[in-house]
Parts: structure tokens; sequence; C-alpha cells
């Protein structure tokens, strides 16, 4: 790591560097979107290398509106919404659309140099940004970001200890996520053992059914919408995740429980979502849990209620989360205008392997024991993830600000 000392001066960008944006020819020529000219949005800038854009527009969609052909190597930066301050250098000549401007700094400016300091300054650049749902920041606040300007051999100096230092870094995160999808398939497996009777000793000789052959009751929740700041819990849809609830992701019904009481969940009850816009979440399921306060459930979930003395509701969720229980939620999962479901009657024809009740509470245990190991580990995984995130910026803010001693 360099070591650092006195701050190098700093100018408004504006004074050393042109800005310009681009533009969007008209929708209503079909053709202008025909041609071959990579046309980025700012969407398609991800903090490196802008080589794959998912439109192309001719050179007349140029010449007859705002966009503008830039040169290979070029800096971008985003101005709208949840893009705000991602960046990117262009691959090759293209054009982009009025939410992307370009950077163009002078001989004494390395690009590179500059897009580490810009992507140093992002939390500051969301900050500046105004309005409503999709907060945007302008040329003008850009133009007036204070940069440092040291010698052109210090810059790029600078750029090559950023870099070595994120590439170690990369690294690391690529470990990192090597073990969280290692966790994810030993998940999996363990599942799978679960419900083949091969995780504990058994008996075998396990009953088939459908889950509405013991199922006490099968039903969709409350219909209408939270209206309150506070006052009765109601589920969001996002509360229930595989195989997990978060009792505390809720909203508000004004009114008392006692208003509710028909779609009250109780201890034990398991409740599945019936509707999401990821196939991934649907007909997921948990269990909840004991001492929760009370909450309802809404229409977008279906609680399960099973005779615990047959059926334990957390074997139920093993059962409806892997193997054949969830091969079959996802052959009868019906999409529509973006929206993929499952019905109460889906539900109730899930095939359920049940084993007798002492085996259901040993696997169950084991199960536990097995989730609460990968959760402790995929904790420290994430922690870690983290944290290397956080040197990235200690980094950036080290080297890039601090002018290095002789």
């Amino acid at each position: 790591m360099i070591e650092t000392t006195t701050v190098w001066p700093s100018f408004p960008l504006g004074d050393v560097c042109r800005t310009t944006s681009g533009g969007t020819p008209s929708r209503k020529r079909a053709d202008y979107f025909q041609g071959d000219i990579p046309w980025v949005k700012s969407g398609e800038l991800t903090d490196g290398l802008v080589s794959e854009v998912s439109e192309f527009i001719t050179e007349e969609a140029v010449a007859n509106s705002s966009a503008k052909l830039f040169p290979l190597g070029t800096l971008l930066i985003a101005m709208y919404g949840a893009t705000v301050g991602k960046l990117g250098i262009l691959a090759k000549p293209a054009a982009t659309n009025q939410a992307v401007c370009a950077i163009f700094p002078p001989p004494e400016l390395d690009s590179k140099f500059l897009f580490w300091f810009l992507r140093f300054k992002r939390s500051y650049l969301i900050d500046q940004a105004v309005g409503g749902a999709q907060p945007n920041i302008s040329q003008s606040i850009l133009r007036e970001l204070m940069v440092p300007v040291p010698p052109i051999d210090v810059q790029r100096e600078t750029v090559a200890e950023i870099e070595k230092q994120f590439s170690r870094l990369d690294e690391a995160v690529a470990n990192l996520q090597r073990v969280k999808a290692n966790l994810k398939r030993y998940k999996a497996s363990v599942l799978k053992a679960a419900v083949e009777g091969r995780l504990v000793e058994t008996e075998g000789g396990w009953l088939q059914l459908k889950l509405g052959e013991i199922a006490l009751s099968v039903r969709n929740g409350y219909s209408h919408k939270p209206d309150a700041e506070s006052g009765t819990r109601i589920f969001r849809i996002s509360a229930v995740r595989p195989m997990e609830l978060a009792a505390d992701d809720v909203r508000f019904l004004s009114g008392k429980p006692a208003d509710y009481d028909n779609f009250l969940a109780a201890a034990g009850d398991v409740l599945f979502t019936r509707y999401n816009g990821s196939r991934d979440y649907v007909g997921v399921c948990a269990v909840v849990p004991k001492g929760l306060p009370p909450t309802v459930y809404p229409d977008k979930l279906i609680r399960v209620r099973v005779p615990q003395d047959k059926l334990l509701p957390a074997f139920l969720v093993i059962a409806a989360s892997t193997g054949e229980g969830r091969g079959f939620i996802e052959s009868v999962i019906r999409t529509t205008a973006g929206q993929s479901g499952v019905s109460g009657t889906d539900i109730k024809a899930i095939p359920v392997s049940l084993p007798s009740m002492s085996e259901q509470v040993r696997i169950v245990a084991e199960v536990d024991r097995h989730l609460s190991v990968i959760r402790e580990v995929e904790a420290d995984v994430d922690a870690n993830i983290q944290r290397a995130q956080a040197l990235r910026q200690a980094t950036l803010a080290k080297v890039v600000m601090s002018r290095p001693t002789a």
C-alpha cells in the first residue's frame, strides 16, 4: 500500500474536464434502432468496461437526435435513478442515452485515476441526487465536484496500486462466493437425504399421501391492503422465504386483532407463498413460531394447518422444500402478467412421504442441526464479503485522496 501524507490540490471537475450527455432517438422510428452503433443506457454501466449493450442505433438516428458517438475509452457515469454514480469505460465507440454523462479529461488527468476517484465519491453523489422515486444528479453537480490532480506519474502509480489491491479483494470475494455456493449445494443434499430417509436411520414403509388428505385446512389470507401506520400486524409476502419466516417483516391494518380472527397466523401454521414475481419464491413455505404477536397473513400467502400429532409442521416444510414436493410445486406454477403463482388446490396436491412421528422428530432435529451450522458459516461469509467491500472504500480513500511520500 502506498504511504500517504500531503493532500493534492483539487479543482472543480468542470474546470479540468469537458462533459456532455447523450440522447434517445425517436421511438416512433423503429428503423433508428436497427443499426450497428452500440447505444448505452445507464443500467448497462457496471463499474468496468462497457462491451455488452441491448440496443443499437443508426448513424441517421445519431444525426437526428441529441445522441452522440463517443470514442473508445470514454469515461461514462450514470446520472438517473437507482444507477446514479455507476461508471463505465467504453470498450468500443458508442452512443448513450440522456441518463449517461460522458467525461473527457485532459492529457494531464488520467481517465482511470478519475474513474477510481468517482468510484470513491459515489456515496457523496448519491447524497446530492434530487427528485422523488427516481432521484437524479445533473452535469452541474458533477462539474462542481472537486477533483485532486497530482502529477500524471503519481496518478498512474495510484491506479496501479488500487488495481493490485482490488485484484486481491476480487480473488478473496470469489473464494467466499464459492463457499456460499458449496453451502447451498450441501443444504440441498441434506434436505434431499432427509426426505429420502437417508439422513437418519428409519424403518422405511413411509405412508404416501397428498397434503390435502391430512391437512386440517388450506386457506388463502386476508385480501385487503394494509391501511395504517400502526395497529394489527399483517405479514408482507416477503416475510416468507424458503424454510424461514421473518417475523417482523410486517405492515399494519387498522383495528384490533379480534377484527381479523379468521386470518390470524397461529404457532405451527405453515405459510406458503401464493404469488411472487420470481418463480423461485412461489410455493416456498415456513412455520409460524411460538410467541408471535397477533399477525394477519395476507391474500398472497396460503395457510396450512395440519394435525401435529400426525405431521410435524417442520417436517412438512422440509418435504415441501425439496425433492418430489418442491418438484411438484415447480411443475404447477403458472405465470400471468409477470406474476407467477400457485393455488390452494395445488398446495393440497403436494405429495408427502410420511414417516412415523418418532422418525419425523429425529429427522427434523438432524436437519435443524445441519442448517444451524450452515447458517453460522453463511453469516461469517457474508460478514467477510461486507468487510471486503468496506476495505475497497478504505483503499480508495487512502490512495486516491493523498500523495505518496518520497
